[in-house]
């Protein structure tokens, strides 16, 4: 069971993470992920199309680049629901917005 000084850590890390998507420059921040996803995917598609074959050791690199990517975009969007989902857990009572 978690203890109220748990909750409130995790209360207050959860409204941190979730302050990103609140800041003015978090538009610029996603827009920088999506492009470097988008170069990476045509990288990985010219890798593919190699006459000599493609490396599938890089195809892989850029794959769990990509997932890296999409994860830590998706931190502080999940944070909250992250946090609630634990708070009900253990039958703690999840505070409205």
């Amino acid at each position: 069971m978690a203890t109220v000084h748990d909750a409130r850590t995790l209360s207050r890390r959860a409204g941190a993470l979730a302050a990103f998507t609140k800041h003015p420059s978090w538009p610029e921040f996603e827009t920088t992920i999506e492009e470097k996803i988008a170069k990476l995917r045509r990288t990985a598609a010219a890798i593919a199309l190699l006459d000599e074959g493609a490396d599938q050791r890089k195809l892989d690199q850029i794959r769990g680049t990509i997932a890296a990517l999409k994860w830590f975009k998706g931190v502080p969007e999940n944070a909250q629901g992250t946090l609630e989902d634990f708070l009900r857990e253990q039958g703690l009572e999840v505070p409205d917005e």
